[in-house]
Protein backbone atom coordinates (compact mmCIF):
# COMPACT_ATOMS: atom_id res chain seq x y z
CA UNK A 1 0.00 0.00 0.00
CA UNK A 2 1.11 3.88 -0.13
CA UNK A 3 2.83 5.36 2.41
CA UNK A 4 3.12 8.65 2.65
CA UNK A 5 3.17 8.82 6.28
CA UNK A 6 6.61 7.69 6.02
CA UNK A 7 7.61 10.98 4.79
CA UNK A 8 10.08 12.48 7.53
CA UNK A 9 8.99 15.93 8.32
CA UNK A 10 10.32 17.65 11.59
CA UNK A 11 8.83 20.00 13.31
CA UNK A 12 11.56 22.27 14.40
CA UNK A 13 12.18 23.27 10.81
CA UNK A 14 9.19 25.82 11.59
CA UNK A 15 10.83 29.20 12.01
CA UNK A 16 11.24 31.11 15.49
CA UNK A 17 9.29 34.03 15.91
CA UNK A 18 10.89 35.71 18.74
CA UNK A 19 13.59 35.91 17.50
CA UNK A 20 13.18 36.43 12.92
CA UNK A 21 10.20 38.82 12.79
CA UNK A 22 8.85 39.51 10.01
CA UNK A 23 7.95 43.61 9.25
CA UNK A 24 5.79 45.24 11.37
CA UNK A 25 1.99 45.59 9.96
CA UNK A 26 2.83 43.86 6.92
CA UNK A 27 2.02 40.08 7.48
CA UNK A 28 3.55 37.34 5.56
CA UNK A 29 6.52 39.64 4.54
CA UNK A 30 9.27 37.90 7.06
CA UNK A 31 12.91 37.40 6.15
CA UNK A 32 13.79 33.47 5.34
CA UNK A 33 16.23 33.62 8.17
CA UNK A 34 14.67 31.04 10.50
CA UNK A 35 15.45 27.67 10.76
CA UNK A 36 16.64 25.80 7.67
CA UNK A 37 17.21 22.44 6.17
CA UNK A 38 21.10 23.33 5.98
CA UNK A 39 23.38 26.35 5.86
CA UNK A 40 21.54 27.72 2.93
CA UNK A 41 18.04 25.79 2.56
CA UNK A 42 14.86 27.66 3.38
CA UNK A 43 11.96 26.18 3.56
CA UNK A 44 8.42 27.37 1.38
CA UNK A 45 4.88 26.87 2.22
CA UNK A 46 2.00 26.04 0.52
CA UNK A 47 -1.72 25.82 1.24
CA UNK A 48 -4.62 26.74 -0.91
CA UNK A 49 -6.97 26.25 1.83
CA UNK A 50 -5.24 28.79 4.49
CA UNK A 51 -7.44 31.59 5.45
CA UNK A 52 -4.53 33.76 5.00
CA UNK A 53 -2.91 32.11 1.31
CA UNK A 54 -1.48 34.29 -0.97
CA UNK A 55 0.97 34.56 -3.61
CA UNK A 56 2.22 38.06 -2.60
CA UNK A 57 3.90 36.60 0.37
CA UNK A 58 7.70 35.53 0.78
CA UNK A 59 6.38 32.17 1.79
CA UNK A 60 8.56 31.11 4.87
CA UNK A 61 5.79 31.59 6.99
CA UNK A 62 3.63 29.34 7.77
CA UNK A 63 0.95 31.70 9.14
CA UNK A 64 0.80 33.42 6.13
CA UNK A 65 1.54 30.53 3.48
CA UNK A 66 1.76 30.92 -0.50
CA UNK A 67 -1.42 29.77 -2.30
CA UNK A 68 0.20 27.87 -5.26
CA UNK A 69 3.23 25.61 -5.95
CA UNK A 70 3.90 27.80 -8.77
CA UNK A 71 4.64 30.46 -6.67
CA UNK A 72 7.08 29.09 -4.60
CA UNK A 73 8.99 27.28 -7.66
CA UNK A 74 9.94 31.06 -8.02
CA UNK A 75 11.23 31.26 -4.73
CA UNK A 76 13.53 28.64 -5.31
CA UNK A 77 17.31 28.85 -5.30
CA UNK A 78 19.70 26.24 -7.38
CA UNK A 79 21.01 23.78 -5.65
CA UNK A 80 20.63 25.38 -2.05
CA UNK A 81 18.04 22.69 -0.71
CA UNK A 82 15.41 24.81 -0.99
CA UNK A 83 11.63 22.72 0.29
CA UNK A 84 8.62 23.40 -0.73
CA UNK A 85 6.05 22.34 1.74
CA UNK A 86 2.30 21.44 1.15
CA UNK A 87 -0.09 21.03 3.26
CA UNK A 88 -2.89 18.15 3.10
CA UNK A 89 -6.85 18.32 1.43
CA UNK A 90 -9.49 16.48 1.63
CA UNK A 91 -9.95 16.21 -2.36
CA UNK A 92 -10.09 12.34 -2.30
CA UNK A 93 -12.62 9.70 -3.74
CA UNK A 94 -14.19 9.32 -0.54
CA UNK A 95 -13.45 12.78 0.90
CA UNK A 96 -15.97 14.38 3.17
CA UNK A 97 -15.46 17.95 1.40
CA UNK A 98 -18.61 19.44 3.35
CA UNK A 99 -15.62 19.29 6.68
CA UNK A 100 -13.52 21.52 4.74
CA UNK A 101 -10.48 21.67 3.07
CA UNK A 102 -11.58 21.32 -0.07
CA UNK A 103 -9.31 22.58 -2.57
CA UNK A 104 -6.67 20.09 -3.59
CA UNK A 105 -3.55 21.10 -5.76
CA UNK A 106 -4.61 21.62 -8.91
CA UNK A 107 -2.18 22.82 -10.86
CA UNK A 108 0.42 21.94 -13.76
CA UNK A 109 4.54 23.46 -12.74
CA UNK A 110 7.42 23.04 -14.49
CA UNK A 111 10.22 22.24 -12.12
CA UNK A 112 13.57 24.20 -13.71
CA UNK A 113 15.61 25.03 -10.30
CA UNK A 114 18.02 22.35 -9.69
CA UNK A 115 18.07 21.07 -6.25
CA UNK A 116 14.74 21.41 -4.89
CA UNK A 117 12.42 19.31 -2.62
CA UNK A 118 9.20 19.12 -2.89
CA UNK A 119 7.07 17.77 0.07
CA UNK A 120 3.26 16.88 1.03
CA UNK A 121 2.77 16.88 4.56
CA UNK A 122 -0.34 14.07 4.96
CA UNK A 123 -1.58 12.35 8.25
CA UNK A 124 -2.57 9.23 6.38
CA UNK A 125 -0.95 6.91 3.89
CA UNK A 126 -2.18 7.77 0.00
CA UNK A 127 -0.51 11.57 0.74
CA UNK A 128 -1.55 15.11 -0.27
CA UNK A 129 -4.11 15.16 -3.16
CA UNK A 130 -2.83 16.60 -6.15
CA UNK A 131 -5.32 16.67 -9.11
CA UNK A 132 -4.19 17.26 -12.62
CA UNK A 133 -5.17 20.98 -14.25
CA UNK A 134 -6.10 19.88 -17.88
CA UNK A 135 -6.32 16.85 -20.25
CA UNK A 136 -2.76 15.69 -21.67
CA UNK A 137 -0.79 17.59 -19.01
CA UNK A 138 1.73 16.79 -16.13
CA UNK A 139 1.50 17.79 -12.63
CA UNK A 140 4.77 18.21 -12.73
CA UNK A 141 7.45 18.54 -15.49
CA UNK A 142 10.97 18.28 -13.84
CA UNK A 143 13.67 19.68 -15.74
CA UNK A 144 16.37 19.79 -13.37
CA UNK A 145 18.61 18.08 -11.76
CA UNK A 146 18.62 16.69 -8.12
CA UNK A 147 15.02 17.22 -7.72
CA UNK A 148 12.66 15.24 -5.01
CA UNK A 149 9.20 14.38 -4.69
CA UNK A 150 7.40 13.05 -2.11
CA UNK A 151 4.04 12.27 0.03
CA UNK A 152 1.40 13.45 -2.58
CA UNK A 153 -1.41 11.37 -3.97
CA UNK A 154 -1.76 12.13 -8.15
CA UNK A 155 -5.12 10.91 -8.97
CA UNK A 156 -7.66 11.38 -11.66
CA UNK A 157 -10.83 9.82 -12.81
CA UNK A 158 -12.16 12.45 -15.28
CA UNK A 159 -9.83 13.94 -17.57
CA UNK A 160 -7.71 11.87 -20.32
CA UNK A 161 -4.16 11.71 -21.30
CA UNK A 162 -2.56 13.16 -17.72
CA UNK A 163 0.34 12.21 -16.73
CA UNK A 164 1.68 12.79 -12.90
CA UNK A 165 5.66 13.10 -13.66
CA UNK A 166 7.24 13.73 -16.10
CA UNK A 167 11.52 13.77 -16.37
CA UNK A 168 12.76 15.10 -19.22
CA UNK A 169 15.96 16.15 -20.83
CA UNK A 170 15.15 19.83 -22.43
CA UNK A 171 18.04 21.49 -23.47
CA UNK A 172 22.01 20.97 -22.21
CA UNK A 173 20.96 23.39 -19.41
CA UNK A 174 17.60 21.56 -18.36
CA UNK A 175 18.54 18.19 -17.29
CA UNK A 176 15.60 16.37 -15.76
CA UNK A 177 18.28 13.71 -14.21
CA UNK A 178 18.86 12.55 -10.41
CA UNK A 179 15.14 12.53 -9.73
CA UNK A 180 13.87 10.64 -6.45
CA UNK A 181 9.89 9.76 -6.62
CA UNK A 182 9.34 8.46 -3.07
CA UNK A 183 6.09 7.33 -1.13
CA UNK A 184 3.81 8.72 -3.60
CA UNK A 185 0.49 7.09 -4.71
CA UNK A 186 -0.70 7.33 -8.49
CA UNK A 187 -4.54 6.42 -9.24
CA UNK A 188 -5.80 5.83 -12.88
CA UNK A 189 -4.15 8.57 -14.35
CA UNK A 190 -3.40 7.78 -18.27
CA UNK A 191 0.35 7.55 -16.73
CA UNK A 192 2.22 7.43 -13.58
CA UNK A 193 5.84 8.88 -14.04
CA UNK A 194 7.63 9.26 -17.09
CA UNK A 195 11.15 9.23 -17.67
CA UNK A 196 12.52 10.53 -21.28
CA UNK A 197 16.34 10.87 -21.14
CA UNK A 198 16.17 11.34 -17.45
CA UNK A 199 19.39 9.10 -15.87
CA UNK A 200 20.34 8.26 -12.46
CA UNK A 201 16.60 8.33 -10.67
CA UNK A 202 15.31 6.30 -8.18
CA UNK A 203 11.42 5.51 -7.54
CA UNK A 204 10.83 4.26 -4.00
CA UNK A 205 8.10 3.25 -2.05
CA UNK A 206 5.39 4.54 -4.78
CA UNK A 207 1.91 2.65 -5.24
CA UNK A 208 0.31 2.54 -8.99
CA UNK A 209 -3.00 2.00 -9.36
CA UNK A 210 -5.12 1.76 -12.70
CA UNK A 211 -2.74 3.79 -14.47
CA UNK A 212 -4.78 3.27 -18.52
CA UNK A 213 -1.68 3.52 -20.16
CA UNK A 214 1.73 2.82 -18.16
CA UNK A 215 2.98 3.38 -14.45
CA UNK A 216 6.77 3.89 -15.30
CA UNK A 217 7.42 4.42 -18.50
CA UNK A 218 10.14 5.20 -21.20
CA UNK A 219 8.62 7.41 -23.82
CA UNK A 220 12.40 7.60 -25.74
CA UNK A 221 11.23 10.92 -27.65
CA UNK A 222 14.59 12.01 -26.56
CA UNK A 223 16.20 9.50 -25.87
CA UNK A 224 16.93 6.23 -23.75
CA UNK A 225 17.12 6.08 -19.58
CA UNK A 226 19.96 4.34 -17.82
CA UNK A 227 20.47 3.19 -14.50
CA UNK A 228 17.43 3.71 -12.71
CA UNK A 229 16.03 2.40 -9.62
CA UNK A 230 12.73 1.06 -9.01
CA UNK A 231 12.17 -0.56 -5.31
CA UNK A 232 9.42 -1.66 -2.94
CA UNK A 233 6.55 -0.75 -5.26
CA UNK A 234 3.00 -1.75 -5.53
CA UNK A 235 1.60 -1.72 -9.08
CA UNK A 236 -2.14 -2.89 -9.69
CA UNK A 237 -4.75 -3.14 -12.16
CA UNK A 238 -2.55 -1.24 -14.76
CA UNK A 239 -2.74 -1.53 -18.05
CA UNK A 240 1.28 -1.91 -18.15
CA UNK A 241 3.44 -1.40 -14.77
CA UNK A 242 6.90 -1.12 -16.00
CA UNK A 243 7.85 -0.34 -19.54
CA UNK A 244 10.93 0.76 -20.25
CA UNK A 245 12.62 -0.18 -24.08
CA UNK A 246 15.98 0.19 -24.54
CA UNK A 247 16.86 0.87 -21.49
CA UNK A 248 20.13 -0.12 -19.56
CA UNK A 249 21.69 -0.86 -16.21
CA UNK A 250 18.21 -0.27 -14.25
CA UNK A 251 17.61 -1.84 -11.02
CA UNK A 252 13.96 -3.62 -10.70
CA UNK A 253 13.68 -5.12 -6.94
CA UNK A 254 11.57 -5.94 -4.20
CA UNK A 255 8.42 -4.57 -6.33
CA UNK A 256 4.66 -6.30 -5.92
CA UNK A 257 2.61 -6.90 -9.45
CA UNK A 258 -1.20 -7.60 -8.60
CA UNK A 259 -3.65 -8.14 -11.82
CA UNK A 260 -1.50 -5.96 -14.33
CA UNK A 261 -2.18 -6.44 -18.10
CA UNK A 262 1.79 -6.42 -18.07
CA UNK A 263 4.03 -6.25 -15.95
CA UNK A 264 7.61 -5.98 -16.83
CA UNK A 265 8.40 -5.25 -19.97
CA UNK A 266 12.16 -4.22 -21.31
CA UNK A 267 12.55 -4.83 -24.80
CA UNK A 268 16.06 -4.09 -25.96
CA UNK A 269 17.46 -3.60 -22.62
CA UNK A 270 20.92 -4.11 -21.61
CA UNK A 271 22.45 -5.11 -18.06
CA UNK A 272 19.57 -4.65 -16.10
CA UNK A 273 18.70 -6.67 -12.95
CA UNK A 274 15.54 -7.85 -12.18
CA UNK A 275 15.58 -9.24 -8.67
CA UNK A 276 13.30 -10.83 -6.00
CA UNK A 277 9.65 -9.37 -7.11
CA UNK A 278 6.58 -11.10 -6.63
CA UNK A 279 4.68 -11.12 -9.92
CA UNK A 280 1.12 -12.18 -9.68
CA UNK A 281 -0.63 -11.10 -12.80
CA UNK A 282 -2.95 -13.87 -15.41
CA UNK A 283 -0.69 -16.60 -15.55
CA UNK A 284 -2.04 -18.25 -18.80
CA UNK A 285 -0.86 -14.13 -20.29
CA UNK A 286 1.47 -13.72 -22.88
CA UNK A 287 4.79 -11.86 -22.14
CA UNK A 288 2.68 -10.63 -19.27
CA UNK A 289 5.21 -10.76 -16.34
CA UNK A 290 8.89 -10.19 -17.55
CA UNK A 291 9.57 -9.80 -21.41
CA UNK A 292 13.34 -9.18 -22.41
CA UNK A 293 12.98 -9.67 -25.80
CA UNK A 294 16.17 -8.31 -27.71
CA UNK A 295 17.83 -7.69 -24.36
CA UNK A 296 21.30 -8.56 -23.76
CA UNK A 297 23.18 -9.75 -20.25
CA UNK A 298 20.56 -8.80 -18.05
CA UNK A 299 20.05 -11.48 -15.12
CA UNK A 300 16.41 -12.21 -13.66
CA UNK A 301 16.47 -14.09 -10.26
CA UNK A 302 15.00 -14.86 -6.89
CA UNK A 303 11.34 -13.16 -8.78
CA UNK A 304 8.02 -15.37 -7.04
CA UNK A 305 5.92 -15.73 -9.98
CA UNK A 306 2.02 -16.77 -9.81
CA UNK A 307 2.51 -19.13 -12.74
CA UNK A 308 3.13 -22.23 -13.51
CA UNK A 309 6.54 -23.85 -14.80
CA UNK A 310 4.51 -24.83 -17.70
CA UNK A 311 3.16 -21.51 -18.23
CA UNK A 312 6.96 -19.79 -17.46
CA UNK A 313 7.76 -19.93 -20.87
CA UNK A 314 4.62 -18.14 -21.94
CA UNK A 315 4.20 -15.43 -19.94
CA UNK A 316 7.97 -14.56 -19.74
CA UNK A 317 10.85 -14.10 -22.44
CA UNK A 318 13.05 -14.86 -23.45
CA UNK A 319 16.25 -16.83 -23.17
CA UNK A 320 19.03 -14.98 -25.08
CA UNK A 321 18.56 -11.36 -22.93
CA UNK A 322 20.61 -12.68 -20.28
CA UNK A 323 20.54 -15.26 -17.22
CA UNK A 324 17.77 -16.58 -15.56
CA UNK A 325 18.47 -17.79 -11.82
CA UNK A 326 16.57 -19.24 -9.37
CA UNK A 327 13.15 -17.93 -10.34
CA UNK A 328 10.46 -19.63 -8.57
CA UNK A 329 6.71 -20.38 -10.16
CA UNK A 330 3.57 -21.96 -8.37
CA UNK A 331 4.87 -25.13 -9.14
CA UNK A 332 8.48 -25.52 -8.18
CA UNK A 333 11.59 -23.22 -9.79
CA UNK A 334 12.19 -22.95 -13.04
CA UNK A 335 15.00 -25.24 -14.49
CA UNK A 336 15.97 -23.29 -17.70
CA UNK A 337 15.32 -19.07 -18.83
CA UNK A 338 12.19 -18.67 -20.99
CA UNK A 339 11.62 -19.29 -24.70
Amino acid sequence: MPNANSVLWAPPLTRLYPFYPGQMGVPGTDSDRGLRLDCNGKVLYVDPNHVDANDQRDGTNPESPLRTIAEALTQCRAYMNDTIVVMHNALWVYGNLTLGRALPINESVVITVPGVRLVGVSPSSMGVNWFPAAANSACITVRAMDVTIEGFNFWNTVLLGTTAILAQWNTPALYGESLTVRHCSFYRLAYGIQLDYAWNCNILDCFFDGMTTQAIHNPSVLGDIETLTVRDCVFIRNASAINLPDSNFCDIQHNKFQNNALAITMLAGDRNIIHENVINDAPAGANNYINLTGGANNIVSGNWLGCSIAQYDTACSDATSGQWVNNHCTNGDAAAPPV
